[in-house]
Order: C-alpha cells, then structure tokens, then sequence
C-alpha cells in the first residue's frame, strides 16, 4: 500500500512539473483521503492550487502541512509570499524572514555581526545590501528615500549594472557593487525587508512609491529618438517578450507572432527592449509576417542597463512580459501594459489593472500560469489604441436615490471609478433629496421610489446621452478601465448575460409580489439579462426598454422590470452581450477570475471597501 501511496504521489508531482496542476491536484486528492499526513502531497497540492490561482484553497493546505511539519522554512517562505501577493503585509511579516532559511530562496545573505535597521531606530551609517535579481532590486530601492529621511548617511549595495542609473537619480545616496567590502557602519538591512519596515497594507504603498524615482541620461534619450527617425504622428512602442528567470520563465514570456494583433495597430514602430540573444525571434516575425522590429545596436540591452533605461524613456509606449524590462519601464514612468503570469507577488499589488508599486504599469493578467495570453494581448491592443486616440472620454452612469447606507456605498462605488479610471465623467442619476456624491455630474428626476424600476429607465431615458456610456449599479467596485465606446463596437447595446444560479429555480414569491406565470423555471429561463451592467450607443435603448415597460404588468414597474423589458427588447433587437463573471461577478465567485467589476449586490455590499 505504501509504494502504491509513493507511486501516486510522484505522479501527482510529475504532473505538476509538467504544468499540469489540476491533473496533479486529482492524484493528491485520493493520497490526502486515505493516508493522513502526507506533508509533501499538501505542499505540492497548494502550489498546484496556487498556479491556478486558487488562493483560499493553496492557503488551507499550506497551514496544514505547517501544523504537520513546524520546522518546514519552505512552507512559511511560500506562505510569506502568497500573503505578500494577496496584499497581506503585516501577515507576511510574521514569516518573511524565513526565506534565509528556505531551500527555494537562493540569494546570499550578507555575513555581518552590525544589528538590523529598523524603521525610526535613529542609526546614523546605514547598509542596505542587495537580495534577489535585478528587477526586485529596482522595485525595492523605490523606498530608499524613505530610509535616507532617517539616516545621514546610506550606503546601498546593488548590481553593478545599476549603479550609474541609481546614483543620477538619488545622489545623495551612496551605491556600490553587490560584492563590495563594506565598514564602519552602524547599523545594516537586506533589501527585501525595506517592504517589510514600511508597508503595513496596500494602501501604504500609495504613500511610499514614486511615480518615476529612476531618472535616465536625458542627452542619450534625445540622441535614441532622433535616430530612429519618427514620423511626425508615429509613436515608437518598446517590446519585450522572454523573461529568463529559471523554472518559471516559460510562463512569462510569450512568443512573438502571439503580439500579432498589436504590431498591426497603425502608425506605429517597434524597437526592442529585450535583453540576452534573442535576434531571432526579430528575425522570423520580419521573414514570417513582415513586422519589422527596430535594434539598436548601440545599447547592450543586457549590460547597459543605463542605456536600456535611455531607451525606455524614448518609447512612448512599453509592452512588456514580467521582467526586468517592466520594473525599468515602471521606475522611469514610461506608459507600460506588463503580460503578468501571476508569478511574481508585486505585480499582483494593483488598484484595477494599475500597479501600485509602478503607478504608470497597466497589468494584463492571465487567470493561471498555464493559460494562453490571447485574451490580454487583445486587452492591451484595445487599450494601445485608445491611447492613440485624442479627445475619448469614458462615461458611467449610475442610479442612487437618498438612504444613508445607499449613499456610502455609492461613495464607495463612484471612488472605485476614480481610482480605475481617472479621466472618466461619472453621472449621478437621483432626485431633488440625495445629496450629490464628489466627483460626479448630477442630473434629477423626482418620481414615485416604490416604483424603482420605472425609474431607472425613465431617468436614464430622460437624461438623453447621445454618446456610448456604461450604465452600473451603484453595489459595484469598478476594478479596471473600461472604455464603452470600444466594448460596443458597432452593437446598439450590450447587457450582462447570467453566469451565476443559471439553473437555480426562480422564486416566484418576491417583496410582496407574484410572479407566478414563471412558476417552475429556471433563472436563465426567466432573466437571462441583468441590469446591473448596461453599454448602449444612445438614450434611444433606454427610451425602446421604458416604452416596454408602459406594455407589460404593472407590478414590474416595482421589481424585475428592468430585466422583463430587456428580455423583451432582446428578442426584437440585435445585441451583444457582457459576461456576468467578468462585468459584474459575484465577491464569492472571485477565486480563480480577475473582473473588470465586482457586483457586492444584496447582503454583500457589507463588504464593498
């Protein structure tokens, strides 16, 4: 029974280092049932689940082989990790340390008997020694100004490579090389815990960072984008496609004709940003599909570090994989749109797709490390091209109508939009009582509140946008930009297809209403529609829905009308569709997804923060 166990379990492992996870996880699962503890099935299962996104469930097998094994330092360092990419500082504190003393982590630690700075501790001579490669290090040094706040004099050890960008940007900052001796300092710090000392939740990191804390050699960025010899509306875009990190690398990097789709946005050019010898991908897209990517030659993108920073900063736009090319286009503040594979913990610190750590970094992220990037490639090609675009103002309007709860909420909404997208005109559709929610347009309509259907449609009728706008509930945390005009394309309307208790049978008895005549039928029978998230070119959807609405039952004029009168319209009316998973899902629902909006409808909207 026991080599029958063993000959599972190396199975399960196999599976796992073959990418496929949830295969590895059906070979744990029976091992875990019959044959308690069996530690490493634990630990490979959890990362099995990790891989795939399933935090909830990678974190209850990760506690349980630490309560089955308390000297396992793999175990806390992975757990450290995973609280640090779901933004759980102050719980990954508990464990950060440990990575010294993990088999996964190998970076040297500094041998050296002078005791660690800590925040406010009043040391005079300071070392902050360099850990992990070159874009952790970058990411890292962001808080440097904080800690020379504190001390009269720092000394940081770094990759060489950086030295010259580092000390142009903080000069009263001393920077050595990594392997440099070192004395007569008080008090020293591996790099790492930098975020420790100063990030206690995710919203510290808005006050610590800066938006661009890497300053490149103006003169050669100049020299860069006069050579390249730009037409007078060509934008110069900088690619970067392979990261070399081993064992997980394959998952970050994406080949070159899968960013088929952005090379032929128009009034473009391409110059590439990717370091180490890989002329010929560059060579095959050109012979293959006639794309043309600029080298040039003058900048070592491996070794000159400075240089590939002057590059960045000629671009104006980045498209890169997680690699050190996104920390540079990050610390320069070069608008960047970063494919994340969910390996690395910062790039998972966002507000929407907007990385906190890099505030000018978009991130596309894949919903496993295994999926294929077709989906974010044609995000970041969207979204490339409303860049290019002048003069594109996304619109979102929302209902809320006067009740202390309802309004905070909505506060909370309307915030969600600012923060996700900053040049968005937000409309508050209410009556004369509500008072008016900050940085929202105001438009009223005094009618009957028993009749909240009627009133959504009406005052989204009457307010007469003649321009595509999304149409939200006020329940929501908007999560990522969204841009009406380009999910429309050339629809009327789109409106949000169920996903969630599709077969669910429909309660017929409702707020004192009878909806009998739906008796026995399935959710996605009677509603397959949701109202929560409507696109639509122009008012005129909205007039077509409430004349509707004047046809049918009176009591739908109280509840369910909105989605009576577009399953109605829906059958006269051609249409597209938004999914509920992606435009509206459900906080319970979220493991394993990345929405756009989070709908917090009912009892959830105690947890909209």
């Amino acid at each position: 029974m026991k080599d029958e166990f063993l000959k599972l379990l190396q199975s399960g492992v196999n599976l796992a280092n073959e990418d496929k996870f949830d295969e590895a996880v059906l070979k744990f699962d029976p091992i875990l049932e019959l044959h308690q503890p069996m530690i490493q099935a634990l630990v490979q299962r959890g990362r099995a689940h990790w891989e795939m996104r399933r935090w909830k469930k990678a974190t209850e097998d990760f506690i349980k082989a630490e309560h089955m094994d308390p000297e396992n330092n793999d175990i806390k360092w992975t757990m450290a990790l995973m609280n640090l990419q779901q933004g759980n500082f102050l719980e990954s504190k508990k464990t950060f340390d440990y990575r010294w003393r993990s088999k996964k982590f190998d970076s040297p630690r500094l041998k050296t008997k002078k005791p660690q700075w800590v925040k406010d501790s009043g040391f005079k001579d300071v070392l902050v020694w360099s850990e992990q490669g070159v874009g952790d290090q970058i990411l890292y040094c962001s808080l440097l100004p904080e800690v020379k706040k504190q001390t009269p004099t720092l000394t940081v050890m770094v990759d060489a490579r950086l030295i010259p960008l580092f000390k142009r940007s903080m000069p009263s900052i001393d920077f050595i090389p990594q392997n440099a001796r070192v004395s007569d300092i008080d008090a020293q710090i591996p790099m790492g815990n930098l975020i420790i000392e100063f990030i206690k939740q995710k919203s510290d990191i808005k006050i610590y960072r800066r938006d661009a804390f890497l300053i490149a050699d103006e003169n050669r960025v100049a020299e860069l984008r006069a050579s390249l010899n730009l037409g007078a509306t060509e934008k110069l875009i900088g690619i970067s496609w392979v990261s070399g990190a081993p064992r997980i690398g394959n998952h970050k990097s994406i080949e070159l004709k899968n960013l088929l789709p952005i090379f032929r946005i128009p009034n473009t050019r391409f110059v590439t940003l990717q370091y180490g010898d890989h002329y010929h991908d560059i060579y095959n897209l050109e012979k293959e599909h006639g794309i043309k990517i600029e080298i040039v030659p003058e900048i070592d993108n491996t070794t000159d570090l400075d240089g590939l920073a002057a590059l960045v900063t000629a671009c104006d736009f980045v498209v890169s994989v997680s690699n050190v090319t996104g920390h540079i286009a990050g610390s320069v503040g070069t608008p960047t749109f970063l494919l994340d594979s969910n390996k690395l913990w910062y790039w998972n610190n966002t507000q929407g797709n907007r990385n906190l750590w890099y505030p000018c970094v978009k991130t596309y992220r894949k919903s496993y490390a295994t999926a294929a990037w077709d989906a974010q490639v044609a995000d970041i090609e969207m979204d490339l091209r409303r860049n290019l675009k002048k003069g594109c103002q996304p619109t979102f309007v929302f209902m809320t109508i006067s009740n202390g709860d309802r309004i905070l909420g909505a506060t909370n909404f309307v915030e969600s939009i600012r923060e996700t997208n900053p040049d968005a005109r937000i409309i508050m559709c209410t009556d004369s009582k509500t008072p008016l929610i900050d940085g929202t347009e105001r438009f009223e309509l005094d009618l009957d509140p028993s009749k909240i259907m009627e009133y959504r449609l009406r005052i989204y009728a009457e307010l007469k946008l003649n321009y595509p706008a999304i149409y939200l509930d006020d329940d929501m945390i908007v999560c990522s930009e969204i841009f009406p005009d380009e999910l429309l394309g050339k629809e009327r309307a789109l409106f949000c297809e169920r996903s969630f208790s599709r077969d669910h049978l429909f309660n017929t008895e409702i707020r004192g209403l009878s909806f009998k005549e739906y008796e026995g039928k399935t959710m996605a029978e009677v509603f397959p529609y949701l109202a929560c998230a409507t696109v639509t070119q122009d008012y005129t959807v909205w007039s077509e829905l409430l004349s509707i609405m004047d046809h049918i039952d009176p009591k739908y004029r109280k509840w369910y009308g909105d989605q009576e009168a577009m399953k109605i319209w829906a059958k006269m009316n051609d249409f597209g569709t938004l999914l509920e998973t992606r435009y509206a899902c459900l906080p319970e629902y979220l493991e394993g997804r990345d929405p756009k909006i989070i709908h917090y409808k009912g009892s959830r909207k105690e947890q909209m923060q």
